[in-house]
């Protein structure tokens, strides 16, 4: 028993001589030295966008073209008829859109016809007593020029066969008292007739033989109203 005792104890004494010996011959744990690095400098790279070419913003207003103001050329009138010495054929403007024309209203009158013819407008009003003699345009012998009597013409066209003329309305020719033509303007607003008449011929014996015969008109509307060089409300003589 006391063997085992001393067997314990010297085995025990071995250990921790052991333990001393393994203790003081180990080297120190090498230190390891961290060398201090300079701080990193976050790098701030700029950013990288797409080069776009830049469109000017445009609003709804800006892409509403500007409108150009032309005068409206419109064909309102066609039509082709029949006419003696003793007839006439009448166009109300009133039935081509046209209730009233106005002073500065323009159109372009076209007639052709197999037999002289006179072309001209009227006041509708007048229309109705166009068959009377007063009321119907004729020449005479001893004169050149139409004798229109009351009537008051305007888009005269005189013994046309083919003839093209553009109008301005309000513009008028008056012969004065000493036998001048010269240029009258107006400010009246009328509702208008168109009349082709053949009547005149019958007062000329060159014609007597005249029958029926063709005629075709054409009236296209070329623009409207424009600033003129007087005051449509005063008439006055443009000399």
């Amino acid at each position: 028993m006391q063997h085992n005792k001393n067997l314990i104890f010297f085995i025990i004494g071995a250990l921790l001589a052991v333990v001393w010996v393994a203790g003081c011959t180990t080297s120190p744990a090498a230190t390891v030295t961290t060398t201090a690095q300079p701080p990193t400098v976050p790098t701030t790279l700029p950013a990288t966008t797409s080069e776009m070419t830049k469109i000017p913003a445009t609003t709804a207003e800006a892409m509403i073209p500007t409108a150009v103001q032309v005068p409206a050329v419109k064909e309102i009138l066609h039509e082709k008829g029949i006419l003696t010495t003793k007839t006439f054929s009448t166009y109300d403007f009133k039935a081509m859109g046209f209730k009233f024309v106005y002073p500065g209203d323009t159109f372009r009158i076209t007639i052709t016809a197999e037999q002289p013819v006179l072309g001209y407008a009227i006041d509708t009003e007048q229309v109705s007593q166009m068959g009377s003699a007063q009321l119907t345009p004729h020449y005479v012998s001893y004169s050149k020029k139409v004798q229109w009597g009351l009537v008051d013409p305007s888009f005269v066209l005189e013994k046309a066969t083919d003839s093209t003329k553009e109008f301005i309305y309000g513009n008028y020719i008056r012969t004065d008292k000493d036998g001048i033509d010269k240029v009258w303007t107006t400010g009246e607003v009328h509702p208008l007739t168109y009349i082709v008449d053949g009547r005149w011929m019958g007062f000329d014996p060159a014609y007597d033989n005249v029958q029926s015969f063709a005629y075709e008109i054409t009236i296209t509307k070329t623009g409207g109203p424009t600033k003129q060089s007087f005051d449509f409300y005063n008439a006055t003589p443009q000399f």
